[in-house]
Formats: structure tokens, C-alpha cells, sequence
């Protein structure tokens, strides 16, 4: 299905589907049977240590990765089959009905133009607007974003502004053709606390206001417990538990989970050393055959040492035999 053939029974559909993706390097998997859905209007997060294979989802989802990737499974976006669509399909989605934030914002954005002609060329690629119109309306955003005098920062290049001004403006870039979906890749990933807060306060008013999905890529849980609905937790490659969010904090079954969960710095008394979940996530290639979380875990055993599938009820499933007992 293209986007030019989408039909009125779409709108009660997820505005993405993911089923059982996968991404492979060669022989060598780095996600995979991964699942979700992201509705219109909610906001979700996929969470995980560096290393889980958030990103790679992330740019699966758009096809966004090297052509060296073999991505498998499903993956449609309002309907269409992104994995089968056409070049102009792919195009016209990634720039009218998706924006990306790139956690980056120095290689997100080009060097050698001002910024806002940077927002200003998707705007006429995308929304045929004249320069004049396309100009006008990069400064408007730059103004609905909080950047300071947006007239002289769209003049700016780059490297003329501080890191949060860059963020805003790839954000900018991003919500600039009005898109249903939103993908944030650990958009706040180089700022300081209060440009994190400020960069994500932004990010979901302007989802709440638009009706925007929103898939928030990252690590950092305090930002998770604010700013979405529901979460993923991934781990080597695999969605290792799924709930709303606060039911997830109040009652974590997954023992990596629990373990991120403990690791949050203000989890831990007052003069006591912080939490760390032991040993490292294992690399793709070495995954064990079993649930891949056993060699750092405090509860495996025997049945651990088979595939262990997503189990639980309704909106809370999680992929454990030997899960963390509810409070």
C-alpha cells in the first residue's frame, strides 16, 4: 500500500506496527523478534544499556540503515509496508509523515548552510512552499521551540550555536511537515540536565499538542517516568519486558528491569553506594541460547538455559520463567 492509497479503516489501526524484526550484519544478528506498537497520540519509550540494539530498531524503522543491513519481519507506518515501499514512498514518509531526531545534533545538521535554511529546504521539498514562505516559516518555528531570536539564529551556522540551540533546531527539522510519528534516538543524550529537561519538556508538549506518536529511544529512566506512556525494555537484541509506565516502576518483573530500576541514582539511600547490574551486555554473535540476561542474573536457573518467550497478561508481559515476584 502507498501513501497516496491509504483508506478511512487505518485510522483506528496502531500508527506503527513492528512484528518480529529483525536486523542482521551478515551472519551476525543484532535485533531480533522484536515487536510493539506505538498508537496515535501515545508516547513510548524503548529503554535499555548502550549496546541492546535501541538504535538499530530505531533506524530499522525507517530504513535508515547501511546497505549492509538485512532487515527482516514487519514494519508499517499508517499502512504502509515500509520494508516494501517504493523509493518515492520511502522518501515521501520519511519527510511528510516521520520526523527523526538524531541524539547527535553536530552530524545531524550540516556544516557548511545556515540552520535555517536547513529547515527551510525540507519545508519546500516536502510542503511545496515558495523560499520566501519556507524561510518565513523556519523562524516561526525556531520562536515555537524557544530559540532566542530566531530571525539572527536562522542566519547562524552550525557550529555558532551551543548544543540545546542545535537540538532545537534538528527538533525543528523534524516536526517542521507536521508528522504523525515521532522518533527521538536519545535526543538529549550530550546536554546538561536543564537542557534535557527543557529539550524533552519541549518535545512532549508539542506531542501532546499534535497528536503525535512518539518513540522515545534512551537510557535515562528519569526522563522515561515523566515523559511517556508505556515502555520497552530491550536486552541483547530482545524486547525483555513491556508494560505502562507506571505499572513497569511499581512493579518490575523482569529482573533487568528491576535492576535498571535500581541503578537509578536516586534509588539508593543517602551515603550508599549506587547500584550496578554486574558483568556486561553480551555482544552480538555471543548471544547464549537461552534468556541472555542469566550469566548477570540473581534469580536464573535451570529452565533459564532454553528460549524463554514474552509471558504475562493484558498490557504487562515480560520474558521470564523466574520473574521478580509482584509487591
Amino acid at each position: 500500500m502507498d501513501l497516496t492509497s491509504r483508506n478511512q479503516t487505518e485510522t483506528s489501526s496502531p500508527l506503527l506496527a513492528v512484528e518480529a524484526l529483525g536486523v542482521a550484519f551478515g551472519a551476525v544478528p543484532v535485533v531480533a523478534g522484536v515487536s510493539f506498537t506505538v498508537a496515535r497520540g501515545e508516547a513510548v519509550a524503548l529503554v535499555g544499556e548502550s549496546g541492546c540494539g535501541k538504535s538499530m530498531t530505531a533506524r530499522a524503522l525507517l530504513r535508515l540503515l547501511p546497505p549492509s543491513a538485512h532487515i527482516t519481519g514487519q514494519i508499517h507506518i499508517e499502512g504502509v509496508d515500509v520494508l516494501a515501499a517504493s523509493p518515492g514512498d520511502l522518501r515521501r514518509l520519511r519527510g511528510t509523515r516521520t520526523g527523526f531526531v538524531f541524539q547527535d545534533p553536530g552530524q545531524a545538521l550540516n556544516p557548511v548552510h545556515p540552520v535555517g535554511e536547513q529547515v527551510a529546504e525540507r519545508l519546500r521539498l516536502y510542503s511545496g512552499l515558495s523560499r520566501a514562505a519556507a524561510a518565513a516559516r523556519a523562524i516561526e518555528l525556531f520562536a515555537e521551540l524557544g530559540i532566542s531570536d530566531p530571525a539572527a539564529r536562522a542566519r547562524a551556522y552550525p557550529h555558532q550555536l551551543s548544543g540545546g540551540m542545535r537540538q532545537r533546531v534538528v527538533l525543528a527539522i523534524a516536526l517542521a511537515c507536521s508528522p504523525a510519528l515521532l522518533i527521538a534516538d536519545e535526543p538529549t543524550t550530550a546536554l546538561d540536565v536543564t537542557l534535557q529537561a527543557q529539550i524533552m519538556a519541549l518535545i512532549r508538549a508539542r506531542q501532546r499538542a499534535a497528536d503525535l506518536g512518539l518513540l522515545l529511544i534512551t537510557h535515562d529512566l528519569g526522563v522515561v517516568a515523566q515523559a511517556v506512556d508505556r515502555v520497552l525494555v530491550m536486552y541483547a537484541g530482545q524486547i525483555v519486558e513491556a508494560a505502562p509506565v507506571a505499572e513497569l516502576f511499581d512493579q518490575p518483573r523482569h529482573p533487568y528491569t528491576r535492576g535498571l530500576l535500581q541503578s537509578m541514582p536516586g534509588a539508593a539511600p543517602v551515603g550508599a553506594r549506587l547500584f550496578s547490574i554486574p558483568g556486561q551486555v553480551p555482544s552480538p554473535g555471543a548471544w547464549p541460547p537461552g534468556c541472555r540476561f542469566g550469566a548477570r542474573c540473581d534469580r536464573v536457573q535451570a529452565q533459564c538455559a532454553t528460549p524463554v518467550a514474552l509471558a504475562g497478561a493484558g498490557a504487562h508481559r515480560y520474558r521470564c520463567v523466574n520473574p521478580v515476584p509482584a509487591p
